[in-house]
Order: C-alpha cells, then sequence, then structure tokens
C-alpha cells in the first residue's frame, strides 16, 4: 500500500475540507434560498403593514412621508384603496366614480354582500391600461374577506395577463377597518436577486477555493517543520541542554517521534542532573571540609603564635629566678612583674577567645536596657588617661550626647577595643575623638584617630581573628589580634553593624547600634 507524504497528506485534507465546505455552500443555496429568502420577505411586507397600520387614521396625507419611505427602504410597491373609490399611492391617487361601499349591484345596503364589488368596480376594463389596476385587481379578487375580520391581512400570489408574478399581502387599515393596504412586490426581483446571490456565490466560492489550495500547499511545506525542530533539539542534547522540548501532538510518526524524544531528553536530564547534583552536594562537602579544616589550622597556627612568646618569657624569667640571675631585690621584683604582665597577656587572649566562640555560637545572653553614650565614653576615657598621659594624647567626647537601648557591657567592650586601638596607632601628641551620629536606622557611635589610615583593600580584613598588618596588631603594641573580630561577632549578636573608613587626616572606626523596637 502506497504511503503518502505528511505534507500530501496535509495539502489533500486542506484542499478536501475547503471543496466540501464551498460545495456545501451552493447546495444550500440551490435548494433553500429561494424558500428562505420567500420567508424574509413575507416578514418584511408584515412589518411594513404593521407599521402603516399603527400611524393610519385615515387621512391618507399624514402618512405620505412614511409610505414614501417605506417604498425606498423595503423594496416594495404600496397602495391604499378606500371604499370611495380613491386609490393612493406614494406617487400620486386616482379617483373613479365614488359607489357606496357598502352597497351591492342591487343597491341593497349590507356588510359586504359581494365583497369585492364595491372595490372591483373600480377597475373595470382598466386592468391592461394601468398596471397597478392589474395588481390591486388580482389582488382584491383573491382576497378571502369573510376571513380577513380575523386575521386582518392575508397573502396571495398573483399572476397577471403578461405571465408576471406578484407577491401580495392585502390587509384592512384605518377606523372601523374602512380601507385596505395592498403591499407586494414583483416575482421576477426575487428570482433576480437568487440568481445574482448564487453567481456571485460561485464566483467567491471559485476564489476561496484556489485561496485555499494555495494556502494548503504553503502550509503543507511549513508542516515539516516539526522535523527540523526536533534535530535542533537533539543537537542540544548533544551539548546536554534540555531545556528545549518538543510540543507538537501529532498521532502520526513524526508525533511518536517528538514524543520519544522528549521522554530520552527527560530521562537524559533527570540522570544528569541527578549525578551533578550529587558532584555538588560532594565538592560543597570537600570544600566545606577543607574550609574547616584552614580554618582550624590556622586557628591553632595563631593561637600558638600568640601564646609562644608569653610562654618562652615567662620560662626564661622564671628559670632566671632559679639560677640565681637576679640577686637584688629590684631584679627580682622586674622578673616577677614580667612573668605576671606576660600571664595577664596570655589570660586575656583566652578569655577574649572565650568571648568570642560564645558570640559566634549565640551562646552568650544580652540584657538591654538604656545607656547614656555621654556616661559610657567619659568612663572609657578616664580607664585610658593614664595612657594617654604619658604619649601627650587628647580625647575629645563632647558630641556624645545620645541614650541607646542595648547591652552595656558589649557595648563597652566594643568602645574598649576602638579606644585602646586608636591610643595605640595614635603619634604621640595626637588627638582621638569620640562622637555620635544619628543614622536612618539607629545611632553610630565613632571613634577618630589621627594617623595615615589603612591601605581600602585592608580595610574589610581587620575584622578577620589574628589578621596582621605591616603597621597594626603587633605584638610590640601590645595587641591581642581578636579584638576587632570580637567587635564583629558583638554586633551581629545585637543586630547591628561595624565598620572603618578612611577620611581626612585619619580613620574613624564606627560601630551601629539599631533603634529600639517599639
Amino acid at each position: 500500500m502506497k504511503r503518502h507524504s505528511i505534507r500530501f497528506k496535509f495539502f489533500a485534507a486542506i484542499s478536501a475540507v475547503a471543496v466540501v465546505f464551498i460545495g456545501v455552500l451552493l447546495l444550500l443555496n440551490l435548494f433553500l434560498y429561494d424558500d428562505y429568502y420567500l420567508m424574509t420577505r413575507r416578514a418584511e411586507l408584515r412589518k411594513t403593514y404593521e407599521s402603516i397600520q399603527r400611524v393610519y387614521t385615515g387621512d391618507i396625507t399624514d402618512i405620505t412621508e412614511t409610505l414614501d419611505a417605506l417604498e425606498n427602504r423595503n423594496a416594495v410597491r404600496l397602495a391604499i384603496v378606500t371604499k370611495s373609490g380613491i386609490i393612493y399611492t406614494p406617487s400620486g391617487s386616482l379617483d373613479s366614480a365614488p359607489i357606496s361601499p357598502h352597497s351591492n349591484a342591487s343597491g341593497s345596503d349590507a356588510a359586504y354582500p359581494t365583497p369585492q364589488a364595491p372595490y372591483l368596480d373600480r377597475f373595470s376594463g382598466k386592468e391592461q391600461p394601468y398596471r397597478i389596476f392589474d395588481v390591486l385587481f388580482s389582488a382584491i379578487r383573491t382576497v378571502d374577506f369573510s376571513q380577513l375580520d380575523e386575521s386582518r391581512y392575508q397573502f396571495s400570489t398573483i399572476a397577471l395577463t403578461d405571465n408576471e408574478q406578484y407577491l401580495c399581502l392585502t390587509g384592512v387599515i384605518g377606523e372601523k377597518d374602512a380601507d385596505l393596504l395592498v403591499a407586494y412586490m414583483p416575482y421576477a426581483f426575487i428570482e433576480q436577486n437568487s440568481t445574482f446571490t448564487l453567481l456571485f456565490l460561485l464566483i467567491a466560492g471559485g476564489c476561496a477555493l484556489v485561496i485555499c489550495i494555495i494556502c494548503g500547499y504553503f502550509i503543507s511545506r511549513q508542516f515539516t517543520r516539526p522535523l527540523i525542530t526536533m534535530g535542533a533539539i537533539a543537537n542540544n542534547m548533544s551539548r546536554l541542554d534540555f531545556t528545549e522540548k518538543y510540543e507538537g501532538n501529532e498521532t502520526d510518526e513524526i508525533g511518536q517521534l517528538g514524543q520519544s524524544l522528549n521522554r530520552l531528553s527527560a530521562y537524559l536530564e533527570q540522570s544528569i542532573g541527578e549525578l551533578q547534583q550529587s558532584n555538588e552536594q560532594l565538592a560543597q562537602e570537600i570544600e566545606e571540609k577543607q574550609r574547616i579544616d584552614d580554618m582550624r589550622r590556622e586557628f591553632i597556627v595563631n593561637v600558638s603564635h600568640e601564646l609562644k612568646t608569653p610562654i618562652a618569657v615567662i620560662q626564661g624569667y622564671a628559670e632566671g629566678l632559679q639560677l640565681g640571675v637576679a640577686d637584688d631585690p629590684e631584679d627580682r621584683k622586674f622578673y616577677c612583674d614580667t612573668i605576671t604582665d606576660e600571664a595577664d597577656h596570655m589570660n586575656k587572649l583566652v578569655m577574649q577567645l572565650l568571648n568570642l566562640s560564645k558570640l559566634e555560637l549565640g551562646a552568650e545572653q544580652t540584657y538591654v536596657d538604656d545607656v547614656d553614650l555621654h556616661s559610657l565614653c567619659a568612663d572609657a576615657v578616664r580607664k585610658t588617661a593614664v595612657l594617654c598621659n604619658s604619649r601627650g594624647l587628647t580625647v575629645g567626647y563632647a558630641h556624645t550626647d545620645a541614650t541607646v537601648h542595648t547591652d552595656g557591657d558589649m557595648l563597652e567592650q566594643v568602645l574598649m577595643n576602638y579606644l585602646s586601638n586608636a591610643i595605640r596607632y595614635t603619634a604621640d601628641g595626637g588627638h582621638i575623638e569620640l562622637s555620635a551620629v544619628n543614622t536612618a536606622t539607629g545611632i553610630r557611635l565613632c571613634v577618630f584617630n589621627e594617623g595615615d589610615g589603612l591601605p581600602e583593600e585592608e580595610l574589610p580584613k581587620v575584622w578577620e581573628k589574628f589578621y596582621r598588618t605591616d603597621r597594626a596588631r603587633s605584638r610590640e603594641n601590645g595587641g591581642t589580634g581578636i579584638g576587632l573580630s570580637l567587635v564583629r561577632a558583638i554586633a551581629e549578636t545585637l543586630h547591628g553593624a561595624c565598620g572603618a573608613e578612611n577620611t581626612e587626616g585619619g580613620i574613624i572606626f564606627w560601630f551601629e547600634i539599631p533603634n529600639a523596637e517599639e
């Protein structure tokens, strides 16, 4: 059995649908259009009769414009026939000898004893000279006046002597239904309209068929695009890109191939995704383990470095005392003071490490209260006055009038760390300034000290544990190397922030206390 290509099947289907659709239209027009059009014309005649009946009161002059408009709009001809002998049309009126509309040929009065006589007598001998008389005569002659009182109008089809046919509506109008309305239209007009409609439908149908065939040809060419799409999807799959899917829903071979390609893509994506996820998780675990190992080694090295010197000093001076190197009391006091200082340094380092560990683990409890910054700064300046006076340093704290809601002990640790660093790295005779500044998120406590500042690339690093520069945190200056790390941990605990900025003539270390929650 011969298999046709997809393009041919698609083209044939479009052409077949077009032919069937146009054929159905032609058959409906050929067999049903006349009846449908005649029904619509009857409806138009009925609406015309009802419109005239509503406005006609017996005076023909009152509805002249109405009749003329209805004739032009509905393509019908209208005539009003009165029993007094007047025939009125929109183009004029025709008179005939008056005969009593309620008398028959014998002269006896009766209500339509011979119903057609009062009207037919007006047209006797005039059917041929006047087409309107012929139409009206034939129309009235076909009316059954005995049923007109109940139905009020009747339809009829009349044929004149020249075989011309008319569709007529005859109905009573006016006061006491004294007059007749005859509305008619020629069948020739209906047949002509039907012929024109059929001819136009044939032309339009032919054009539509040609257009459908042309469109079907081009559409069938596009029908092969799914194959191109699937080729592109396969190329992407070879590059491990599974984002594109075949969206077609065909049930033929192309559709089956597309669905198979989608299933293959989904399976490969899932398998490779799981493999990549496992690799990423393994890499993260290795990286995290490496980071922890590096931090552990770095911490051990730093702590060992910090403790090595004081231990060596203590050991050396202790051995000197044992060997009796210091004979006089002053030498022994110097040795003992040195051992005590180094022990204090070690104790301070260990305590700071413990506090830092508690803060980083979230184990440190906070006690929030209102803290007067001015009093806090005054106490810090008083505690460090000896160090400042020995080096000729001046410390100002006039601009610290503010009250914050925070943990006072932690804030004091921050201030003492900042102030100690400022004293340590300010040249003799220099100036240190403490201040408090309002910000959008809280109050910022600032410590400024004169000097050259730090390189910009080193400012983020000074908050790391045991970070050292060539000019900071050396043992000779007395630092432990974790003071600023402790400040950063306190900032995280109090939901605040800390930072350092180089400024003109020195450097500023700041600590921001957030606004108290209402």
